[in-house]
């Protein structure tokens, strides 16, 4: 038996605010690794990387209370939860978008940038299919679905020429040691 607990529609609210606060604070680290990147730094785009999870993690949880809430009492915040993530999504997507458009193709990337930014594809494909879902249909704008693919491109793009970290994995083993000749132990005889 699965236990389950009904949220109060206070707790939905304060969740619903706090990924509004959440994705304010995402579209500024977003607005700060874009300045970065043009002097060649990459920290702050793992802050804002960072920041884009706890947003995601935040509506995830939120859209897994209101499922499993039941009933039509929070039908209402049901319905300012998918404005709310359309909303959302639309900001990442476009953040995420002038990120990678400010990287320049002569640029040189940092060893590791390759494992920096496979995970970000994955994040833009996740938030295409989630978009593809039918209480989405009919309320995504084009503008959004054109900024995930055009994301999606420059990502693929970056991650084709993008140094990976060395893979030490592969390495020879050592070498296995010998056995001590029988005769280490004798005197020399001269």
């Amino acid at each position: 038996m699965v236990w389950r607990r009904d949220y109060s529609r206070k707790e939905v609210e304060e969740l619903l605010s706090a990924i509004e606060r959440q994705a304010t604070d995402a579209v500024a680290f977003g607005e700060r690794a874009q300045r970065d990147i043009s002097e060649d730094r990459f920290s702050s785009f793992l802050t804002f990387r960072k920041k884009v999870e706890e947003v995601r993690a935040l509506a995830a949880l939120t859209e897994e209370r209101l499922m499993g809430n039941g009933g039509a009492k929070l039908t209402d915040l049901q319905v300012e939860f998918e404005r709310i993530d359309l909303l959302l999504t639309g900001l990442l997507a476009r953040s995420t978008r002038n990120y990678f458009a400010n990287l320049r193709d002569d640029q040189a990337l940092p060893m590791g940038a390759r494992e920096l930014f496979e995970p970000e594809l994955k994040i833009v494909e996740e938030m295409r299919a989630k978009l593809e879902r039918p209480q989405y249909a009919g309320k995504v704008s084009t503008t959004v679905v054109e900024d995930l693919e055009a994301t999606a491109s420059m990502i693929r793009k970056v991650i084709s020429r993008a140094p990976s970290l060395p893979d030490f994995s592969d390495a020879p083993s050592l070498p296995k040691p010998t056995k001590r000749l029988s005769n280490l132990g004798r005197p020399i005889r001269t």
